[in-house]
């Protein structure tokens, strides 16, 4: 029998007149409502950034995610919700998550995009510093399913950290090993560098994050998290120390179903938003998504940013990185000299 987490109390999220979360627009990662922004992020656990990207920078990332997804299916199915079947999206990445991409995706667009000075300063206001790298994630793309239930995502809650060892450790060696001894020769190399948010005593700030594509309504599914978990985390963790016989120590994504914690699902909240919008989240909070249940898809672009100066960026990881983003960079046609702007180059590790 799992313990019970009557003690967690979820605050209720502001919204405005027209259903979707408060959200903040910020001129500078340091003026007042990037302080008012900040003072939500640290209650709530996240905050939404309006205005991150604009219009035409929305529409032209959601083309990019049908050649994405075209390239892997090998047809075009853009135009024809027909050919959206189970079987057809099979070769597009993590289908029962929504998530397109096996691994890290390396198109011209989500290069560009990872430079973008608002979503910069977004993170910089939660953060703290205008001193980042930008990591190198996927896209989202959920199907419509209310006429076809069979494309539905899982609606699902998860960490991507493990809770138990983030409790457990008394410094942050583990998380030091595992990021400075990165490559970056396999894709995969940049979701590990994503999941590795050090313990609790030390208590680093760790923040996540997406982009909505397109206005992303309650009945389109997507992002939902626990307002406020992250201040119950090493709580919760340690009352659910049993779980550590399904997980383990060291699995760094922890997808836990409703039987498990039907007071987090009960909890969980939607976070509803614009088109060009951020959601940031800080890695403590319980998240995931929930399935479209609209005739609308769902679009989105998935983001981290952290420190340049963390202890684990070493000179060596550092050099390997910024080499592996040079090639990949060359792979898409982008000239370092003059598609990248200073601050780019600066996101990306790639200045000198």
């Amino acid at each position: 029998m799992m313990a019970s987490t009557t003690k967690f109390q979820s605050p209720v999220i502001p919204r405005d007149s027209d259903g979707f979360v408060k959200s903040f627009t910020l001129s500078s990662y340091n003026c007042p409502e990037a302080t008012e922004a900040r003072t939500f992020f640290e209650k709530y656990g996240f905050v939404v950034i309006a205005n991150v990207y604009t219009p035409e920078q929305c529409n032209d990332t959601i083309s990019d995610i049908w050649n994405v997804i075209e390239s892997f299916v090998r047809q075009p199915v853009r135009n024809d919700e027909q050919l959206w079947t189970p079987e057809i999206w099979s070769r597009t990445g993590i289908v029962h998550e929504g998530i397109i991409g096996g691994a890290s995706l390396w198109t011209r667009q989500i290069l560009l995009n990872r430079q973008t000075p608002a979503l910069h300063t977004a993170f910089a206001s939660v953060l703290g510093t205008e001193n980042l790298l930008v990591n190198q994630d996927r896209y989202g793309m959920f199907r419509p399913a209310k006429k076809h239930p069979e494309r539905s995502t899982t609606t699902n809650l998860h960490l991507d950290m493990n809770p138990w060892l983030y409790i457990d450790d008394d410094d942050n060696s583990h998380q030091l090993e595992i990021l400075s001894k990165l490559r970056y020769k396999s894709d995969i190399d940049w979701i590990t560098e994503n999941n590795e948010p050090g313990c609790a005593k030390v208590g680093e700030l760790h923040v996540q994050g997406l982009v909505n594509l397109a206005d992303n309504l309650e009945e389109d599914g997507g992002f939902w998290l626990v307002p406020g978990f992250h201040k119950y985390l090493p709580q919760w963790a340690a009352d659910h120390r049993e779980m550590l016989n399904i997980y383990g120590h060291y699995n760094q994504f922890i997808m836990i179903g409703r039987k498990y914690i039907p007071e987090l699902y009960d909890a969980a909240c939607h976070i509803s938003s614009r088109a060009g919008s951020a959601i940031l989240w800080d890695q403590r909070t319980m998240h995931g998504s929930r399935a479209n249940c609209s005739a609308r898809p769902r679009y989105a672009q998935f983001f981290k940013m952290f420190p340049v100066d963390h202890p684990a960026m070493t000179p060596e990881r550092a050099e390997k990185r910024s080499k592996a983003i040079m090639v990949k960079l060359q792979a898409v046609n982008i000239d370092p000299e003059t598609d990248i702007t200073p601050l780019g180059r600066k996101l990306f590790g790639l200045a000198t």
